[in-house]
């Protein structure tokens, strides 16, 4: 077994885990929404039921998500309904930055940098966040930012001339303040360009996984970045992918359909591709809040506060439903609108840390936490 890995995917938008995960025979969701804004117990396409957890309420997964119902009955999938922020934003840029900065009030830089920080990981790449730009939770770190492996190489006619790359080498002077930096950089560039170059064709060698991964998915392509960067032993330790796109407010019944599909079969074609790897991967699903219980004119939802989380490794003990589910009683529910959030986001994500990373030190991720593990590593009942 090698070092532990963490793979966090956030869903960019508000992910309405009310349909992810729903209380399909609670008449209070059925007065709620309209059926098609539903998960439902019967007809062409129910909901995929989950065993009662949850204060004896029957819950099912979205019809869409087939592959992580097999992934929570295969017990390496774990659900935790009604988490969120303690304090209530519903702004996207707000909730994300408080989230990802992992702690009350003014807390500067990012959950992961402070991670990075104290643990010092070693290794040519031991953060990767896929995409154009590093996440708020990596604020502060020296991480690699990029869509693809291949494009973390300095080659000739791909954004670096021979005469930059030489200049890099050089660090701009023996002594210079990014000498250090720019030796690192010029060196994951030699190590990938000695992996994935092929030099007949003049290009780099496309990713093959091990097992096909869905066409029409977003997550597809970060996801497949990600297996090839911990299929390369390059010392990766932490890595980020965003999946976009959950803002439904209108006509919501067919974008989340697509969205939780997309979700489910990416992670499922992730998951088979690491094969033996998977016992070093911890993959955390979250978003920035949940949508609001009622249905608006538009077909859709607004935002609300309480979401939903998915914990995916062999080291939790998974298919199990955790947290407290609060009800949708009027009274239960957050200013008479909203699921109400029962469990602190950090208490998973400080759970996860130690018992899949190994690193306790739960104040310096999360300053001010009190925590109070929902429970991944301990014993199934």
């Amino acid at each position: 077994m090698g070092e532990p890995i963490l793979v966090v995917i956030f869903l960019r938008g508000g992910a309405d885990s009310l349909s992810l995960i729903a209380p399909t025979a609670d008449a209070d969701y059925i007065a709620a929404r309209p059926e098609a804004l539903r998960v439902l117990r019967g007809g062409d396409r129910p909901g995929l039921a989950l065993p009662p957890a949850l204060a004896d309420v029957e819950f099912r997964l979205h019809p869409a998500a087939a592959e992580l119902h097999e992934l929570f009955g295969a017990g390496d999938l774990s659900l935790l309904h009604a988490t969120g922020l303690t304090e209530a934003t519903r702004s996207h840029f707000d909730a994300e930055a408080r989230i990802e900065r992992g702690g009350a009030g003014g807390t500067a830089g990012g959950w992961l940098a402070r991670w990075l920080a104290a643990e010092a990981p070693a290794g040519p790449l031991p953060v990767l966040a896929v995409g154009a730009a590093a996440p708020e939770s990596l604020r502060g770190a020296r991480a690699a930012v990029a869509p693809a492996l291949a494009d973390l190489m300095f080659l000739p006619g791909n954004g670096w001339a021979p005469a930059l790359r030489a200049r890099l080498q050089e660090g701009f002077g023996a002594h210079g303040p990014l000498t250090a930096t720019l030796a690192e950089m010029v060196a994951m560039s030699d190590l990938l360009q000695g992996r994935l170059w092929d030099a007949g064709r003049g290009e780099a060698r496309a990713y093959v996984p091990d097992l096909p991964y869905p066409e029409d998915s977003a997550l597809t392509e970060p996801l497949m970045t990600v297996a090839q960067a911990i299929k390369q032993d390059l010392g990766l330790r932490v890595a980020t992918v965003d999946y976009g796109g959950w803002d439904t407010h209108d006509a919501q019944a067919a974008q989340i359909e697509a969205l939780i599909g997309g979700l489910s079969r990416a992670l499922m074609a992730f998951w088979r591709d690491l094969g033996p790897r998977q016992n070093d991967v911890a993959v955390v699903v979250q978003s920035e809040f949940g949508r609001r219980l009622r249905a608006n004119e538009s077909g859709g939802t607004d935002h609300g506060r309480a979401g939903a989380m998915m914990v995916l490794g062999p080291q939790a003990r998974g298919g199990r439903l955790l947290g407290r589910w609060p009800g949708l009683a009027n009274e239960a529910l957050e200013e008479g609108a909203d699921l109400a959030v029962t469990t602190d986001y950090r208490d998973v994500l400080a759970e996860v840390m130690a018992g899949h990373m190994g690193f306790a030190d739960t104040q310096a991720l999360f300053p001010g936490l009190m925590p109070q593990p929902p429970g991944l590593y301990g014993r199934r009942a």
